[in-house]
């Protein structure tokens, strides 16, 4: 049986690809924050410093490294501009490093935020980059990543799933507390992307690495919306009562900032890759509220706090 490292169990993409590939594969997990405990996974929580990675890739000898870092965070969720920070250039590097030297794969998830508009669906050569700090600290990341490790697979992608950190984690769940506390949602209509969801896009990441793929691909759901009418699906689906502050929704001037502008991404390449197709958002809630009650939702948590059902 294969060995998978998944370093970041504390974001969205982690917890969830740790989750879904303890079936298949020998799973190690690593968080930073408190211990996550991820059903069929042995993790920890240890502090990124320069040895972290080497020590780490040392023993436990993975087949694959997926690197989640603070990039794989949705750039929906608030404090993800926080996390970017320049000194992650190095921290990945290093993850890349210890991967390259021990001979094993590297999988590091990257953001849509590098991207904003006009333009829209933007393919992985795009020019309508970002000009943003932390966007520009994603695009060195990925560079670095590339030198360090050429045969390294570099996925765009905005997820959204359910979180170790229960709704304070995840942008989705979050939404859902805000939903079910009737509680008046101020959302952004303008900016756009291509959300999908952790889970769905963990299979396609699996089927990528079976076709053993490497360069930079976008992965993303079938659908452009904003985050407006995304928690519009989301209350439609679980069946929440909904309010939301009425926007302008025509442009005065160019959005700027990360994350806040059109960030889509166009998936043909991947789609040719694999000849797969990209799911639907409809498809992608379907599979979050199933993952609601039928256990999926328990099977990661912090071990100091350990999930509680909320009742629907």
């Amino acid at each position: 049986m294969e060995t998978i490292l998944v370093v970041g169990i504390d974001s969205v993409v982690g917890a969830n690809l740790a989750a879904q590939l303890a079936d298949h594969y020998q799973v190690h997990g690593l968080s930073q924050g408190p211990r996550i405990l991820i059903d069929g996974c042995d993790t920890a929580s240890v502090a990124f410093d320069a040895e972290t990675p080497f020590d780490s890739i040392r023993q436990h000898t993975p087949d694959m490294v997926v690197y989640c870092g603070p990039a794989a965070h949705s750039a929906w969720e608030l404090s993800t501009a926080a996390r970017i920070k320049p000194g992650n250039v190095d921290i990945a590097r290093s993850w890349a490093d210890a991967a390259a030297q021990q001979g094993s794969r590297f999988t590091f998830i990257s953001s849509d935020a590098v991207f904003t508009g006009p333009w829209m669906f933007h393919d992985e050569e795009s020019l309508g980059i970002c000009h943003s700090p932390e966007a520009a600290v994603i695009r060195k990341t990925e560079a670095v990543v590339r030198d360090v490790c050429p045969e390294a697979l570099i996925v765009r992608t905005n997820a959204f799933g359910w979180s170790p950190a229960g709704d304070q984690g995840g942008w989705a769940e979050s939404l859902i507390a805000r939903l079910e506390a009737n509680r008046l949602l101020d959302l952004d209509c303008i900016r756009h992307a291509t959300p999908i969801l952790a889970t769905d896009l963990g299979g396609i990441i699996q089927r990528a690495w079976s076709e053993n793929l490497d360069g930079t691909y976008h992965i993303g759901g079938a659908e452009r919306v904003s985050p407006l009418q995304f928690a519009q699906r989301l209350a439609d689906y679980f069946d929440l009562p909904w309010l939301s502050i009425r926007r302008e929704e025509t442009l005065s001037e160019k959005p700027e900032g990360f994350g806040a502008g059109e960030t889509s991404l166009q998936t043909k390449q991947i789609r040719k890759a694999l000849c797969v197709a990209m799911p639907m958002l409809s498809e992608g809630l379907d599979r979050l509220k199933a993952q609601y009650v039928n256990g999926y939702r328990d099977s990661f948590r912090f071990a100091e706090q350990p999930y509680h059902e909320r009742v629907a």
